[in-house]
Protein backbone atom coordinates (compact mmCIF):
# COMPACT_ATOMS: atom_id res chain seq x y z
CA UNK A 1 0.00 0.00 0.00
CA UNK A 2 1.66 3.61 -1.23
CA UNK A 3 2.02 5.92 1.73
CA UNK A 4 1.50 9.14 -0.67
CA UNK A 5 -1.23 8.98 -3.14
CA UNK A 6 -1.17 12.38 -5.78
CA UNK A 7 -3.84 14.44 -5.19
CA UNK A 8 -6.54 14.56 -7.87
CA UNK A 9 -6.71 17.74 -10.05
CA UNK A 10 -9.89 18.58 -11.62
CA UNK A 11 -11.32 21.06 -13.85
CA UNK A 12 -14.85 22.12 -13.30
CA UNK A 13 -15.60 24.86 -15.77
CA UNK A 14 -14.84 28.28 -17.13
CA UNK A 15 -16.97 31.26 -16.41
CA UNK A 16 -17.10 34.51 -18.26
CA UNK A 17 -16.92 37.32 -16.37
CA UNK A 18 -16.77 39.77 -19.08
CA UNK A 19 -16.22 40.73 -22.66
CA UNK A 20 -14.66 43.90 -24.14
CA UNK A 21 -13.28 44.35 -27.82
CA UNK A 22 -9.42 43.80 -26.86
CA UNK A 23 -10.32 41.86 -23.50
CA UNK A 24 -11.60 38.42 -22.39
CA UNK A 25 -12.23 38.35 -18.49
CA UNK A 26 -12.34 34.59 -17.19
CA UNK A 27 -12.72 32.78 -14.19
CA UNK A 28 -11.42 29.31 -14.06
CA UNK A 29 -12.36 26.96 -11.26
CA UNK A 30 -10.01 24.15 -10.06
CA UNK A 31 -11.37 21.48 -7.94
CA UNK A 32 -8.05 19.63 -5.96
CA UNK A 33 -8.99 16.80 -3.80
CA UNK A 34 -6.35 15.26 -1.39
CA UNK A 35 -6.91 11.44 -0.75
CA UNK A 36 -4.32 10.96 1.68
CA UNK A 37 -4.86 11.26 5.73
CA UNK A 38 -2.14 13.72 5.83
CA UNK A 39 -3.19 17.11 4.52
CA UNK A 40 -0.21 18.32 1.40
CA UNK A 41 0.34 21.27 0.04
CA UNK A 42 0.01 22.45 -3.78
CA UNK A 43 3.10 24.33 -3.69
CA UNK A 44 2.16 26.03 -7.43
CA UNK A 45 -0.23 25.62 -9.73
CA UNK A 46 0.21 27.33 -13.35
CA UNK A 47 -2.45 26.57 -16.09
CA UNK A 48 -3.05 27.96 -19.79
CA UNK A 49 -6.16 28.93 -21.39
CA UNK A 50 -6.02 27.99 -24.97
CA UNK A 51 -9.18 28.62 -27.76
CA UNK A 52 -9.39 25.94 -30.32
CA UNK A 53 -9.60 27.77 -33.65
CA UNK A 54 -9.62 26.25 -36.90
CA UNK A 55 -7.74 22.97 -35.50
CA UNK A 56 -5.50 25.38 -33.89
CA UNK A 57 -4.93 25.96 -30.46
CA UNK A 58 -4.28 29.96 -29.64
CA UNK A 59 -3.11 30.00 -25.88
CA UNK A 60 -5.38 33.55 -25.00
CA UNK A 61 -4.29 33.48 -21.17
CA UNK A 62 -2.11 31.98 -18.22
CA UNK A 63 -3.00 31.65 -14.43
CA UNK A 64 -1.65 30.17 -11.10
CA UNK A 65 -3.81 29.37 -8.11
CA UNK A 66 -0.68 29.39 -6.42
CA UNK A 67 0.23 28.08 -2.93
CA UNK A 68 -2.72 25.79 -1.52
CA UNK A 69 -2.92 23.71 1.39
CA UNK A 70 -5.26 20.67 1.38
CA UNK A 71 -6.27 19.35 4.68
CA UNK A 72 -6.19 15.06 5.04
CA UNK A 73 -8.93 13.33 2.70
CA UNK A 74 -10.00 17.01 2.12
CA UNK A 75 -11.09 18.98 -0.95
CA UNK A 76 -11.74 22.61 -1.95
CA UNK A 77 -12.62 24.33 -5.33
CA UNK A 78 -9.98 27.27 -6.06
CA UNK A 79 -12.25 30.42 -8.66
CA UNK A 80 -8.76 31.69 -10.36
CA UNK A 81 -9.45 34.93 -12.12
CA UNK A 82 -7.56 35.10 -15.32
CA UNK A 83 -7.60 38.06 -18.14
CA UNK A 84 -6.63 37.65 -22.17
CA UNK A 85 -5.24 40.60 -24.03
CA UNK A 86 -4.40 38.75 -26.98
CA UNK A 87 -4.83 38.68 -30.70
CA UNK A 88 -5.71 35.49 -30.13
CA UNK A 89 -9.60 36.83 -28.52
CA UNK A 90 -9.90 37.89 -32.37
CA UNK A 91 -9.56 33.87 -33.25
CA UNK A 92 -12.16 33.19 -30.49
CA UNK A 93 -14.55 35.70 -31.66
CA UNK A 94 -14.34 34.52 -35.40
CA UNK A 95 -14.70 30.50 -33.86
CA UNK A 96 -17.84 31.91 -31.62
CA UNK A 97 -19.62 33.83 -34.82
CA UNK A 98 -19.02 30.93 -37.30
CA UNK A 99 -20.20 27.97 -35.13
CA UNK A 100 -22.32 29.75 -32.54
CA UNK A 101 -19.98 28.98 -29.79
CA UNK A 102 -15.78 28.13 -28.71
CA UNK A 103 -14.10 25.47 -27.35
CA UNK A 104 -11.10 26.62 -24.50
CA UNK A 105 -9.01 23.96 -23.18
CA UNK A 106 -7.37 24.37 -19.81
CA UNK A 107 -3.72 22.24 -19.28
CA UNK A 108 -1.73 22.47 -16.24
CA UNK A 109 0.26 20.91 -13.97
CA UNK A 110 0.04 21.35 -9.85
CA UNK A 111 3.63 21.01 -8.23
CA UNK A 112 2.91 18.92 -4.73
CA UNK A 113 5.36 19.36 -1.97
CA UNK A 114 6.53 16.66 -0.48
CA UNK A 115 9.34 15.23 1.33
CA UNK A 116 9.86 12.29 -1.36
CA UNK A 117 10.37 13.27 -5.08
CA UNK A 118 6.51 14.14 -5.82
CA UNK A 119 6.11 14.25 -9.70
CA UNK A 120 3.74 17.02 -10.92
CA UNK A 121 -0.03 16.18 -11.50
CA UNK A 122 -1.57 17.46 -14.67
CA UNK A 123 -4.91 18.18 -15.71
CA UNK A 124 -6.74 19.18 -18.94
CA UNK A 125 -10.31 19.55 -20.26
CA UNK A 126 -11.55 21.40 -23.02
CA UNK A 127 -15.21 22.77 -22.10
CA UNK A 128 -17.69 24.82 -24.82
CA UNK A 129 -18.92 28.39 -24.05
CA UNK A 130 -22.10 29.44 -25.48
CA UNK A 131 -23.86 31.75 -27.26
CA UNK A 132 -25.82 32.01 -24.06
CA UNK A 133 -22.57 32.15 -21.88
CA UNK A 134 -21.19 35.10 -23.77
CA UNK A 135 -24.48 36.85 -24.03
CA UNK A 136 -24.62 36.60 -19.62
CA UNK A 137 -21.22 38.40 -20.08
CA UNK A 138 -22.30 41.24 -22.48
CA UNK A 139 -25.31 41.50 -19.96
CA UNK A 140 -23.27 41.91 -17.02
CA UNK A 141 -23.98 38.48 -15.52
CA UNK A 142 -21.70 35.65 -15.69
CA UNK A 143 -21.83 33.92 -18.07
CA UNK A 144 -20.48 29.74 -17.16
CA UNK A 145 -19.01 27.09 -19.18
CA UNK A 146 -19.56 23.85 -18.96
CA UNK A 147 -18.94 22.71 -15.13
CA UNK A 148 -20.04 19.18 -15.32
CA UNK A 149 -17.77 15.77 -15.12
CA UNK A 150 -14.25 17.21 -14.82
CA UNK A 151 -11.84 15.12 -16.47
CA UNK A 152 -8.48 14.94 -14.89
Amino acid sequence: MALFREPSITLEGVTVRSVAADALELEVDIRVENPNLVGVTIRDLPFSVFCRTRGESVRLATGNAGQVKIRGKGSTTLAVPVSAHSSGILGAVAAFIASGGVDLEVRGKASIDCIVACPAVPFSKTIRLSAADLAKAFAGKSGGGNKKDGAR
